[in-house]
């Protein structure tokens, strides 16, 4: 014990001396930087689509960066080594889960590193359902464009699952009181579809209230009917333009309307929206029961054809592919159906039709005006 202090001590004499023959100083060496890589911790991507993110890591170095993943569930994804993209390596199925514990919610590691150290940043991805819904339709003409017409929009923006079973008449006999009370085969292959339950959405046409006493006729007997069934169904009243077109004008100064603008307005807000749904409501406090004023698109684009805003070349009245509307009476050309069926894809699936790839076949833009309609729309009475 003794020998080692006095070495101790030796040494430490040693070394504490100084002398002219030292050697010059050594640079220290540089110490390496791990990439820096910020991000997002969660992600949620809908099903069905591919990429996820792009991560970006900086190194204050200077070197090269490379990407990886690793962790529970990085076997179902890749992400380019240098660019930092990470993606599915096949589109997720939420009704079919391929994470580990099949929960829709992916667990993994992104790591960046620059050859010599690393930094990892620990993520998860949960997918959207983006299951379409089962819905029961029935109207009239004005009705059944946008009813037909759904399915393709809703499987365009990825709701592959969205079904549908439409009954229609012409005219009154569309309406909910008429075909309630039909004897024949409409009534029934209505009734069936309703007792088969797992309807989603049950759609009916908006009518004239002021013709009947009893606002709710119709639409009363034919909630309580899908109810039986389908205790979760939604409501939906769909409200058509005003008919003859060429009369608008007479027709809203021999109501004391301004123009026909607010003529219809009058008609969605006060006569279906606050009257009859708002009566439905008390009826039905359990059941959502909302609009869409599909009947708009029809009077915006008129409006716009006057003023000559349209980028078509359309007539007013004429071939369905090349007018508003194809008969006095105002049936609707495929423009304002086209219009119309984006109002419906975004009150009932709430598509942001500003991002909708839907290709309308038309160079005015279809999906702005159908988005503008339908914020414009009373929040109290959108789904």
């Amino acid at each position: 014990m003794r020998f080692f202090l006095m070495l101790s001590s030796l040494v430490v004499i040693v070394t504490g001396c100084g002398g002219g023959g030292a050697g010059p100083a050594q640079p220290a060496t540089p110490v390496n930087s791990a990439p820096e890589l910020p991000g997002i911790t969660e992600y949620a991507v809908d099903e069905n689509v591919l990429s996820v993110a792009n991560f970006e890591a900086t190194d204050r170095d200077g070197d090269a960066v490379t990407y990886s993943i690793s962790g529970d569930d990085a076997s179902h994804l890749s992400i380019g080594a240098s660019t930092g993209d990470l993606a599915f390596l096949t589109a997720p199925d939420f009704e079919n889960p391929g994470d580990s514990n099949r929960d829709n919610t992916y667990n993994l590691s992104v790591i960046a590193s620059d050859g010599q150290a690393s930094s990892s940043l620990d993520i998860t991805v949960s997918i959207n359902d983006l299951a379409g819904q089962n819905m029961v339709l029935i109207g009239n003409s004005f009705f059944k464009p946008y009813a037909e017409r759904i399915g393709i929009y809703a499987d365009n923006a990825g709701f592959t699952d969205h079904s549908d079973i439409g009954v229609f008449a012409g005219g009154d006999n569309g309406n909910p009181i008429s075909l309630w009370n039909d004897t024949g085969e409409r009534s029934l292959q209505i009734k069936q579809a309703l007792d088969e339950g797992g309807v989603d959405v049950f759609g009916m046409t908006a009518q004239d209230i002021t013709r009947n006493p009893n606002p709710t006729d119709g639409y009363r007997e034919w909630i309580a009917y899908a109810l039986e069934n389908n205790p979760d169904v939604d409501i939906l009243i769909s409200v058509p333009p005003i008919d003859f077109p060429t009369n608008w004008e007479a027709r809203a100064q021999e109501a004391g309307a301004e123009d026909i603008h607010e003529l219809h307005a009058y008609f969605v807000n006060e006569m279906i929206n606050k009257t009859l749904i708002d009566q439905l409501r008390i009826e039905f406090p359990s059941t959502s029961i909302f609009s869409i004023p599909t009947g708009r698109a029809a009077k915006e684009l008129w409006q716009m054809h006057n003023d000559d805003l349209l980028l078509d070349e359309l007539a007013m009245s004429g071939p369905y592919n090349e007018s508003l509307f194809t008969d006095f009476k105002g049936h609707q050309g495929r423009v304002i159906v086209v219009t119309g069926t984006l109002m419906w894809l975004n009150g009932l699936y709430d598509v942001d039709l500003a991002t909708d790839d839907f290709d309308t076949g038309f160079q005015t833009d279809l999906h702005a005006l159908a988005q503008q309609i339908m914020s414009e729309h009373d929040p109290n009475y959108r789904r």
